[in-house]
């Protein structure tokens, strides 16, 4: 029997701005920064940590790194969607941010799979977190991952 070769999309810079644009969609007209786009990508990945729903990859122990080498990953995947028209950058005198594009939401909803609906919907729940407390909610349990 012939072994059919798939390509990886799970930890790739695919996987990382589909991520984000999932994200930026949700707490859409708003921008967001870089630093806050790689914090809400960890907190998608293991929501659980956070009070949140199932997490999208399973917990795996000494994580704490983490959080530093996906800055790369985020960055890379932010990049791409940008690339394909998803993302918009927006330079402002604070900072660089971003939002989404018309494009994502239509492309967004194409998106039909489990992890994808999983991912949707730990979005969701992250910007109502966001909503209601600002990055309070998260930075006191980034302060123990950091520390």
């Amino acid at each position: 029997m012939e072994q059919v070769e798939t390509a990886g999309v799970f930890n790739t810079v695919l996987e990382a701005g589909l991520r984000s644009v999932i994200l930026l969609n949700e707490y859409y007209p708003t921008p967001i920064g870089f630093e806050e786009i790689v914090k809400l990508d960890y907190v998608l990945i293991y929501s659980e940590d956070f009070g949140g729903p199932n997490s999208l990859h399973p917990s795996v122990p000494n994580r704490k790194g983490e959080l530093v080498v996906r800055r790369e990953l985020v960055r890379d995947g932010l990049c791409l969607m940008k690339r394909f028209g998803l993302i918009n950058v927006n330079c402002q005198k604070e900072g660089i941010y971003y939002s989404v594009t018309g494009d994502a939401e239509p492309f967004i909803k194409l998106m039909k799979s489990e992890y994808s609906l999983t991912l949707k919907h730990n979005a969701k729940w992250c910007v109502e977190q966001l909503n209601q407390s600002s990055f309070q909610y998260f930075n006191q349990f980034f302060m123990g991952i950091a520390f």
